[in-house]
């Protein structure tokens, strides 16, 4: 690592000790040695102590947790977090404290609460010669730590929210936590335990990152996108990121081992793309910016290949491409997240033409965006080309047997999961560019027409094969809210222009077929429930697109004279294109029977 765990955490070279460090082989300084004296942790108190306990308490239903993670890790790569290295964590877990966990007296389990925290305190050694299964068994069994039981809670938080309401496995847990919703909830809050315990004992670390990073995402899924403990924890997930350096870039060296690198390079780019999508959606500025971060993507490998012994694990590697794409057209969670991370390069770049203040330009940095964009798309392997339509409806299996997937179904799943969501944000970084064009009133409204109708087609897609794609609930409810609310808002207001001004286009909007792709979608935002965290966004979103479609099929809209200037000439100078929150906003209060969607109020 670019630097040695303690209180303070990554220093660059304008830092206060850049000079010492240097020089340090001129002042004396040994390699090990810190620059600052941090006093030590105040003992544990007995009430964090009991608190500790009670959360350990859950851990006796590991045998039921175990059944929601293997559906979670049947069909896929961990989050963040290797899969073998979380298999580690539960059996040295249960095979150390099991019996201790169901049958162990209150005090018992408070001096199992003890050894957690003091695990906890204790920084974690790594070395060059370190294997994934020694790094995972120095944080498990006898060496506990807050992270790892952190780890646990969440990522079976995380499964249940991504499992349908109507699964099968919810029977087992009826008796005690009710639905889906309500244990979904007791994992997010004891993981807010864990997360609060490791603050409380200044850890920094790669198991706390990675802990943080998923704690975010099942806080996002819980409490929703636009909430403000979501946008709070992307802040908290990318500060640790820069106080370990992992902005900076990990090269292999005698300190860190090659999993260890990729392992940091795939939690680097996950909390890059994280950011993007938060800032994006929230239309504010990011917080990871590529001007100071090295951009390195981890090579296209799965949790399994990456902790292959060496002679395997070089055969892997050298079967790559020059890109460092896999050559067997397989998709997995890694070659997402490179897509992904690739794509958000780029989105910073029209974050800053749609939020920034620069006005010089915007012509020629957009071309240059849209150049990016092209040479993007031409790096990609062939197997990567092919269509969601073609996965979903042909069936087809990617690649050679069944990639990390387990079984054929599964592997369909994923395949077809993936594609939707790497084709659908590709279309919708274009979108992006060309909204930001509009906010700077350099392009036509019109031009998103076609772009809206693709994404909203790849939308309905998705939500069409629901029953099918079962398992990745939370992945459905983010492309209807992320990519589906914005399209089709912008397809609803085209209507309605269209209407109003009597001035139709079919070949670019054709009004029927465009009026029941609205309608079903509006019916998939209805199906969303008042237990899912983007509830109030998808409810919100309905009631604006149906009082669209209400006013489009009113009979009682009058024609437009031929001397008036249709009312949706300049429209785009009269709504919000800067982000999608404000633009639903800006939907559901407008009074269409009152007009004015055509003149604002104008301040006195």
């Amino acid at each position: 690592m670019s630097f040695k765990e303690g209180k303070v955490g990554f220093l660059g070279p304008t830092s206060y000790s850049a000079v010492f460090t240097e020089h340090s082989g001129s002042l004396g300084i040994g390699d090990h040695e810190d620059l600052d004296d941090a006093p030590n942790l105040p003992p544990v108190t007995a009430e964090k102590i009991q608190q500790g306990a009670e959360v350990l308490m859950l851990l006796r239903d590991i045998p039921l947790y175990e059944t929601f993670t293997k559906r979670f890790f049947d069909l896929c790569d961990g989050i963040v977090v290797l899969r073998p290295v979380y298999r580690i964590w539960i059996d040295e877990l249960w095979t150390e404290f099991g019996r201790l966990l169901v049958d162990g007296s209150p005090d018992e389990l408070r001096s199992l609460s003890e050894l957690v925290w003091r695990n906890t305190r204790r920084p974690m050694i790594v070395h060059g010669q370190m294997s994934a299964r020694e790094w995972a068994k120095s944080a498990s069994g006898r060496n506990l730590r807050w992270e790892v039981v952190g780890v646990i809670l969440s990522m079976v938080g995380l499964t249940a929210v991504n499992l349908s309401n109507w699964d099968t496995i919810f029977e087992t847990i009826r008796d005690r936590y009710v639905d889906r919703a309500t244990f979904a909830e007791r994992m997010r809050k004891v993981s807010e335990f864990c997360l609060c315990f490791c603050y409380e004992s200044e850890v920094l670390n790669d198991i706390y990152v990675s802990f943080m990073y998923e704690d975010l995402v099942l806080v996002e899924c819980i409490k929703g996108d636009a909430h403000y403990a979501a946008w709070q924890r992307t802040g908290e997930v990318c500060d640790a990121i820069v106080a370990l350096g992992l902005h900076q870039g990990n090269p292999v060296n005698s300190e860190t081992p090659f999993w260890l690198t990729e392992l940091r390079k795939k939690i680097f780019i996950s909390a890059y793309g994280r950011d993007k999508i938060v800032a994006t959606f929230l239309g504010r500025p990011p917080r990871l910016s590529y001007r100071y971060c090295k951009m390195e993507a981890p090579l296209d490998l799965s949790d399994e290949q990456l902790l292959l012994d060496a002679p395997e694990l070089d055969a892997v590697v050298a079967s790559l491409d020059v890109n460092g794409w896999n050559t067997s057209g397989k998709l997995n969670r890694t070659t997402w997240l490179r897509v992904w991370f690739q794509h958000c390069r780029v989105r910073e770049d029209i974050l800053e033409l749609a939020l920034g203040s620069d006005e010089q330009e915007v012509s020629y940095r957009a071309e240059q965006i849209r150049l990016s964009l092209q040479r993007l798309h031409a790096s990609y392997p062939d197997f990567m080309r092919v269509t969601p339509e073609e996965v979903l409806n042909r069936g087809e299996v990617l690649g050679p047997g069944y990639g990390f997937a387990r079984t054929e179904r599964a592997a369909r799943q994923v395949n077809a999961i993936f594609t939707l969501c790497m084709h659908t944000g590709i279309l919708h970084t274009e979108f992006l560019l060309q909204r930001a064009m509009i906010n700077r009133r350099n392009a036509d409204y019109k031009e998103l027409i076609p772009i809206s109708r693709q994404i909203l087609s790849h939308v309905l897609l998705a939500q069409s094969r629901r029953d099918f794609l079962r398992d990745f609930q939370g992945d459905l409810l983010y492309l209807l809210t992320t990519h589906g609310l914005p399209t089709a808002g912008v397809l609803a207001i085209e209507l309605l222009k269209q209407e109003q001004s009597r001035q139709y286009t079919p070949d670019i909007l054709p009004r029927s077929e465009t009026i029941q792709d609205l309608s079903v979608f509006i019916s998939a935002l209805a199906a969303v429930g008042p237990g899912e965290g983007n509830f109030s966004i998808c409810n919100q979103g309905r009631r604006a697109l149906k009082r669209v479609l209400d006013q489009i099929l009113s009979p009682h809209i009058p024609p437009v004279a031929s001397n008036e200037q249709p009312a949706f000439d300049e429209m785009n100078l009269f709504f919000p294109t800067g982000n999608d929150a404000d633009f639903l906003q800006w939907l559901e209060n407008v009074e269409w029977d009152k007009g004015n969607y055509i003149h604002p109020p104008v301040a006195s």
